[in-house]
């Protein structure tokens, strides 16, 4: 079960962050979470698309590991933290500060998908 631990809400995207924990028992897959504003509540489709960030990568989180997203730009990768620990740095790589103008931050995930292929035309010959 993946939790918002904090929030550092900044102008500069660079400073702008969220830690996640994952507080289950289980190593859970980061790849279909999402973390969004109230916009996604709301049905604002324009802000919906621009205030959600998917994880996409396949990422193993142990339990009481940490993710931490960061709005500005870096690469993504485990790094250690002060407690010799390693925790997940994702970076969303926006130009400008979101969670500073929201009101409320969801963790959401994505329970199901199942992947459709792709079909091929059947050719008719008469």
């Amino acid at each position: 079960m993946l939790k918002i631990l904090e929030l550092h809400a900044a102008t500069n995207p660079q400073g702008e962050y969220v830690v996640l924990e994952n507080q289950g028992l289980v190593t859970i897959n980061l790849k279909g979470y999402a973390l969004c504003s109230e916009a996604f509540l709301m049905g604002d489709e324009g802000r919906r698309a621009d205030e959600m960030y998917v994880f996409r990568d396949e990422i193993p989180v142990k339990p009481f590991q940490r993710v931490v997203l960061f709005t500005g730009y870096g690469d993504n990768s485990w790094l250690p933290t002060i407690d010799g620990r390693q925790a997940y740095c994702a970076y969303w790589n926006r130009a400008s500060g979101m969670w500073n103008r929201s009101s409320e931050l969801l963790v959401l995930h994505i329970a199901a998908s199942r992947h459709i292929g792709h079909t091929q035309a059947l050719s008719v010959s008469a």
